[in-house]
């Protein structure tokens, strides 16, 4: 593979990413090409060194992924960052699948919960504030408008904290995940750096 091809093949992994973003990398790899030529080197074996241009450009759209994420910390960016996960194909997806979906059903269930007890709390606050449609009236069974008022604050309180227990877990969970693919980047680039160098001598 030439340096045209390299490029081109990283170009097209790289699309639907800022074109800023875009032009910086490619002119990152176009330094390291112009480097290996400085150095003797001809395009095919530095282009054999920086490895395979479509699982590269996977590696580089997951990081853009994982730096939006530790920058906004939004829902938006936290579920960019599972999807740039996903989408890695150096994650160790088969070890990892059995795991991830045990975390994220207790995750989910947890969500689910919370959003259980947000809308139970609010049907009770409507019971103590129009008591007239309680089936068995403010001073039967389920008691006064007044206690019904706190059971209602209680359960909206606790599927606020329940919520906030969840956003705090998930985020540890994919802060968690990125770590062990940055982990895996940083195995990979030291296996590139020693196939550079060995190409070199």
């Amino acid at each position: 593979m030439n340096r045209a091809m390299f490029l081109s093949e990283l170009r097209m992994g790289l699309s639907g990413m800022p074109q800023s973003e875009i032009d910086e990398t490619l002119a990152d790899y176009e330094a390291h090409f112009s480097d290996g030529a400085a150095a003797g080197r001809s395009e095919s074996a530095i282009a054999s060194a920086l490895g395979d241009p479509a699982r590269l450009a996977k590696e580089l759209r997951a990081e853009a992924g994982f730096k939006r994420w530790e920058t906004e910390r939004s829902p938006g960016s936290m579920v960019g960052a599972v999807i740039a996960l996903l989408g890695l194909a150096t994650l160790d997806l088969i070890f990892l699948i059995p795991f991830v979906c045990v975390v994220g059903a207790i995750l989910l269930s947890m969500l689910v919960t919370a959003i259980a007890l947000l809308f139970g709390g609010g049907a009770v606050w409507l019971f103590a504030l129009f008591p007239g449609w309680i089936m068995f009236g403010t001073s039967g069974v389920l008691g006064s408008g007044a206690a019904l008022a706190l059971a209602g604050f209680g359960l909206i309180a606790g599927g606020i904290g329940l919520g906030a227990l969840t956003w705090l877990l998930l985020d540890i969970f994919i802060r968690g995940l990125v770590q062990y693919a940055r982990l895996h980047f940083r195995l990979i680039d030291s296996a590139q750096t020693n196939s550079a160098q060995t190409g070199r001598d």
